[in-house]
C-alpha cells in the first residue's frame, strides 16, 4: 500500500474545509503528512478495508459509518471565535510537483522551504524535528544529532570543572581547562560547516606528542597507567570524569559519521576526540596531588 504524504493530502483537502479525513486501516503516514493534518486541524480517520475512504473530500463531507450506515454525512463544523478565525496557519508548497504550485498565489508562497527527512516540504520547523544542516530537517534522535548533544553536555561539564578550579584558587588548572573549552568548541563548528579539523595544539602538544605521553607515563610522568581514586582530589577527579565523556562523545562520532558500508567519513574529529582524551589523562598526572601514588592499573 502507498503511504500516505503530505503532497497527496495537500492536493485532497485543498478546496475544502473537512474536519476528517478517511484511509484504510494500516494505510502508512509520513511524519510530514502527520504534521500537515495537524497544522489544518484534520482528523485522521481509520476505516475498514470493507469502507470506502476519502480521495478528495468537500464541503465539509466525509465517508464514514455512522450507527451502522455507510452512507456520507456532513462533518460537524466546530464553532470559532473571531480571534479563531484570523489565525489561519500558513500554507505549505511542494514545488517540485506543478499542481501543486497551482495551489496557492504566488504572494502565499514562502521564499524558502524546509525539507523533511521523509522528503516532505514544510515553511516552518515542526517542533518534532530540527536542523541538521542549512534547511534539512531530521528526527531529534538523528546519529549526528545525539553527537552534538554529547559534545554540548561536555562543554557544559568543562565549565563545571573550572569552577571547581577557581573555588580551589588553582588559575592554572582553569586556564588549562579554557583551552580545552575552546577547542571542544572548535569541533562542533568544524563538524557544522564540514569543514576538516586542522592540525591543532593542546597545552603545547601536537596530536603526536599527546598520543605519546598518553601511551608512556612512566617515561613522562614517573608513573604507571593509573586507576582513578577519590584521594586524587576534586581537582584530578573532574579530569577523569571529562576524560570519560570524550570518549562517549567519541563513540557517538563514530556512530554518526560513516558511509552506507560502515566506513567513517569524519575520521578527522575522531582522531581529534581521540587526542582529546589523551590530553585529559596527562593532566591528571599533572594535577596529582605531591604525595599520592596512584593505583596501577595493570595495564
Amino acid at each position: 500500500m502507498k503511504p500516505l504524504t503530505e503532497l497527496d493530502l495537500r492536493m485532497a483537502l485543498k478546496d475544502s474545509d473537512a474536519r476528517t479525513y478517511s484511509v484504510p486501516r494500516g494505510t502508512v503516514i509520513t511524519p510530514s503528512a502527520v504534521e500537515y493534518l495537524k497544522m489544518r486541524q484534520v482528523e485522521l480517520v481509520f476505516q475498514d478495508a470493507k469502507q470506502s475512504p476519502a480521495k478528495t473530500p468537500s464541503s465539509g463531507f466525509h465517508p464514514g459509518s455512522v450507527n451502522g450506515d455507510a452512507f456520507s454525512r456532513p462533518a460537524p463544523k466546530p464553532e470559532t471565535t473571531a480571534s479563531q478565525k484570523t489565525e489561519r496557519p500558513a500554507p505549505r508548497w511542494d514545488f517540485s510537483d506543478p499542481a501543486a504550485r497551482n495551489c496557492a498565489s504566488e504572494v502565499e508562497k514562502p521564499k524558502e522551504l524546509f525539507f523533511g527527512p521523509d522528503g516532505g516540504q514544510f515553511d516552518h520547523k515542526p517542533e518534532s524535528l530540527t536542523h541538521l544542516k542549512g534547511r534539512q530537517l531530521v528526527h531529534k534522535d538523528h546519529p549526528v544529532i545525539i553527537f552534538r548533544g554529547k559534545l554540548d553536555t561536555l562543554t557544559a561539564r568543562i565549565i563545571e570543572a573550572q569552577v571547581c578550579g577557581h573555588q580551589l584558587g588553582n588559575q592554572e588548572y582553569v586556564k588549562d581547562l579554557q583551552e580545552v573549552l575552546e577547542f571542544t568548541r572548535r569541533l562542533l563548528t568544524y563538524e557544522l560547516r564540514g569543514k576538516e579539523v586542522e592540525d591543532f595544539y593542546l597545552l603545547g602538544l601536537d596530536a603526536a606528542a599527546l598520543r605519546e605521553r598518553s601511551h608512556d607515563p612512566v617515561k613522562f610522568f614517573g608513573h604507571r597507567h593509573m586507576l582513578a581514586d577519590y584521594r586524587m582530589g576534586p581537582l584530578c577527579i573532574a579530569l577523569n570524569t571529562l576524560r570519560a565523556m570524550v570518549r562517549e562523545v567519541e563513540l557517538a562520532a563514530a556512530t554518526a559519521f560513516k558511509d552506507g558500508s560502515g566506513q567513517p567519513t569524519r575520521d578527522d574529529i575522531i582522531r581529534a576526540l581521540n587526542r582529546l582524551s589523551s590530553l585529559l589523562y596527562i593532566m591528571m598526572f599533572k594535577y596529582l596531588p605531591p604525595d599520592f601514588e596512584p593505583e596501577h592499573s595493570g595495564i
